[in-house]
């Protein structure tokens, strides 16, 4: 079974405060709830499978990273830490935006 977690707890608060802005749909969560399940009892490799996740590496300032979308924009941007297997989300964007924030 693998871990997924948040990265920081300033992006868990930045999560947060999408879902209390309602930015975040509802929608947004059961499916960003149904990727960390996957992840969890699937493993990594079971995203890029299933074609649903449009899941991919990243590259230049995120290389290292892969995405998976979430909506039509939305995207899940995570970091597969095998030695510990653990899966770092970086981000969470709901307009397409990979922009690395300071």
């Amino acid at each position: 079974m693998w871990k997924v977690e948040f990265r920081s707890a300033k992006l868990q608060n930045e999560v947060e405060a999408m879902i209390r802005s309602k930015v975040l749909t509802v929608e947004d969560r059961r499916i960003i709830s149904a990727w960390i399940r996957q992840v969890s009892f699937h493993g990594p490799d079971s995203l890029q499978k299933d074609k649903k996740w449009q899941d991919h590496e990243l590259f230049d300032k995120w290389s290292g990273y892969r995405s998976s979308s979430f909506s039509n924009r939305g995207r899940i941007i995570y970091k597969i830490e095998e030695s510990i297997i653990k899966i770092f989300i970086e981000r969470i964007t709901v307009d397409h935006d990979y922009r690395r924030k300071k």
